[in-house]
């Protein structure tokens, strides 16, 4: 058996293939594919049990890492003694919990492609910078490690993506030909995703660094790549909520990813925010946050100043003002 995980999703979907490929070739049966989502593991352990009448019987279970550490035990007691003629296959973004890992190791193999499931901030940075580098290396050409970094900054949120990173590389590497990748290629060919400053905005709320928030919120409000006010309030809304989530009694990640709907990265960072802030300021966070949401929709405020946006820019600075003091307690 095996479990296939990894944010590298084109390696992940190579191996795979790979693994359908090999049971066909060797006279297998076609896969049967769930869903973690959509079917118990009841169910997939009730589709390993079935005789084979026609070679291998290959189970492909894929958004495996949906279900919870108390969901796949039926797959942990199948583990300790499986038909022989089953090849189980997990396809997963995450780890495998503790339990299942173990049960992995002993009747299979883990194959990961991407950074470590518990990596910090700085090392899956770390991770997806060398990734850019080797993808660029790929076509002949080469980047620094710094703007490398840059490109997997400019990219935002799907600077968390390794294919389009890969395809951001492959851009670069075309422009650059046999030289090395200038900043020049990169200011012309990457384009700043304005969600990655109002998600940079974020974390500047969350350590309570004013000076840095007010900077950077009067980039996105005034800069070459303006950003609306309403579009910095969703991505802030949708960040403290993940944090909110975090903050609950015994929340995991896994709640944050399926309540708040952050995946991967985004979703370590607000279980590591959360153990930052006091007991129920995430939640405080999300209400200021409704209240300017309807301030920059039906709000007087909105409509003061002389140029077209200044009230909505000075109702968000108020709401980073409040968000600001209750991160710093």
């Amino acid at each position: 058996m095996y479990w296939i995980h990894g944010e590298d999703r084109a390696k992940v979907d190579r191996a795979l293939h790979r693994l359908v490929a090999r049971v066909e070739a060797e006279g297998g049966m076609p896969a049967e594919r769930f869903e973690a989502g959509e079917v118990s593991a009841l169910e997939v352990r009730a589709a390993c049990e079935a005789m084979s009448f026609g070679g291998t019987r290959l189970v492909l279970v894929r958004r495996a890492d949906q279900w919870k550490a108390a969901d796949v035990e039926p797959l942990i007691d199948y583990l300790d003694d499986p038909l022989l003629s089953t090849c189980l296959a997990f396809v997963s973004d995450g780890a495998p919990t503790p339990r299942m890992l173990k049960a992995v190791e002993a009747s299979g193999q883990l194959l990961a492609f991407g950074p470590p499931a518990k990596a910090s901030g700085k090392e899956r940075i770390a991770w997806f910078t060398r990734y850019v580098q080797d993808e660029v290396k790929k076509y002949g050409s080469s980047i620094s490690a710094k703007l490398a970094a840059e490109v997997v900054t400019r990219a935002g949120r799907a600077g968390e993506d390794a294919g389009h990173l890969a395809n951001e590389a492959t851009k670069l590497a075309m422009a650059a030909g046999d030289a090395a990748v200038s900043q020049d290629d990169v200011d012309a060919l990457v384009v700043v995703d304005p969600q990655a400053k109002a998600y940079l905005l974020g974390d500047l709320i969350v350590q309570a660094d004013a000076r840095g928030a007010y900077a950077m919120l009067a980039d996105l409000a005034g800069g070459s790549e303006t950003t609306e006010p309403i579009v910095i309030q969703r991505m802030l809304a949708r960040h403290f909520r993940g944090i909110a989530v975090a903050q609950g009694p015994g929340a995991t990640q896994s709640d944050v990813e399926r309540i708040a709907g952050l995946k991967g990265y985004p979703a370590q960072k607000a279980v590591e925010q959360a153990r930052q802030l006091g007991p129920g300021a995430g939640e405080w966070c999300v209400a200021r946050l409704a209240d300017l949401e309807l301030d920059l929709r039906v709000s007087s405020l909105k409509d003061l100043g002389e140029a077209s946006g200044d009230g909505a820019r000075m109702v968000l600075e108020l709401g980073v003002r409040d968000l600001l003091g209750a991160c710093r307690g």
